[in-house]
């Protein structure tokens, strides 16, 4: 029973980190324009099907696709800000929601168009496999993705705290007004502000399609109800909230599987968000240090 429990913390633990970076990027862009992208997942798993048909049909490393599915999916976040939810803004709630939730289905269902709706898996990464010590097995992709997600996570506290991109994004998010009296573009900032957020999502989709099984109809859900719950347990806005958030989520749903039911993971998860809305809206930091 002791190395099962230890197994699902250590387990629990790597994919947090994943939920983590995942979240982070569905939290700035929140957190900076108050919408919420439904389609989170669903951007996720653009970068997931680039990593697998790279690496089936070209042989090319997901590690060596990381800048690549960045790079496209700060382009495919800026596009979608400039062409689509931009025209939403100032309207009513409402549009916003129905605007990402139809682009959850025209991504979904895209994909499912050009590639089929079965389950699919990266099978030629370099670094497969696991290793077990004392009856504990560890996964090399998970290590690796939780290693990625953690400096990502860094890189993007570090361009938010001390770039001047980053002190144009929270002024914006703490003022929208006062941050155009001081002569930003707020229109460009929410644009990077989605560029930034899908990029990071990029980057967890390069690394998760390596050892996460990748369904069309069910991979997104379950990345951006998790991600949803490490946001509302981390708060909005928080970069080190969504990690701890994300880490949270991570051990409920492994240790839920171990001591519970694996069949309930998912149900975990959703006590767990219901229990954030509802009675630790300001964030699981906030909350520690008795704020």
């Amino acid at each position: 029973m002791v190395p099962l429990i230890i197994s699902s913390v250590v387990d629990g633990v790597l994919i947090g980190l994943a939920y983590g970076l995942v979240a982070a990027g569905l939290g700035l862009i929140w957190g900076v324009m108050d919408i919420v992208n439904f389609a989170h997942g669903e951007h996720m798993l653009i970068a997931m099907y680039v990593t697998l048909l790279a690496s089936a049909e070209l042989s090319v490393s997901p590690l060596i696709l990381l800048p690549v599915n960045a790079a496209l999916m700060f382009l495919v976040g800026y596009g979608t800000y400039v062409v689509i939810i931009k025209r939403t803004m100032g309207g009513p709630i409402l549009g916003q929601v129905l605007c990402t939730f139809g682009l959850l289905l025209v991504i979904r269902y895209g994909i499912i168009y050009l590639v089929g709706p079965s389950t699919r898996t990266v099978d030629n990464f370099a670094f497969a496999g696991s290793t077990t010590t004392y009856g504990i097995s560890v996964s090399y992709p998970a290590v690796l993705t939780a290693a990625v997600s953690l400096l990502t996570i860094g890189l993007l506290y570090a361009i938010l705290q001390r770039s001047s991109i980053g002190k144009a994004i929270r002024a914006t998010a703490q003022d929208k007004q006062a941050a155009q009296v001081m002569g930003i573009n707020t229109d460009r900032i929410y644009a990077i502000s989605w560029g930034i957020g899908l990029a990071a999502t990029g980057i967890a989709g390069t690394m998760i399609a390596t050892y996460f099984p990748i369904q069309p109809n069910a991979t997104p859900g379950i990345w951006t109800i998790a991600s949803f719950a490490a946001v509302a347990l981390g708060g909005l806005g928080s970069i080190l909230g969504a990690v701890v958030g994300g880490i949270v989520i991570g051990l409920v749903q492994n240790l839920g599987a171990s001591l519970l039911d694996p069949s309930y993971q998912q149900l975990y998860v959703y006590i767990v968000l219901i229990g954030a809305l509802l009675y630790q809206r300001e964030g699981i930091l906030d909350w520690v240090s008795g704020q």
